[in-house]
């Protein structure tokens, strides 16, 4: 029996830009939560035809505008 050539490895892709649906998978963060920060622009996106597409980039972005520090400890 004659085989057919075997395709070549490929790892799997991660695209640079995704959905709210896939950044929720993403980052935990809910995808209401997300539309929410973007109706109010509080996240970069870009929109791209009726989709808005994030950037990794972007929730690192916002987690450090809102993140709470610890307190500094004067010992």
């Amino acid at each position: 029996m004659a085989r057919g050539k075997q395709p070549a490895y490929e790892p799997d892709i991660i695209p640079m830009l995704k959905t709210v649906e896939q950044m929720s998978k993403y980052s935990g963060i809910g995808i209401n939560k997300l539309r929410d920060m973007i109706s109010h622009h509080e996240i970069e996106f870009i929109q791209n035809g009726n989709r808005c597409l994030l950037a990794d980039q972007a929730i690192w972005d916002w987690y450090g505008r809102n993140c709470i520090r610890p307190a500094q400890c004067n010992v």
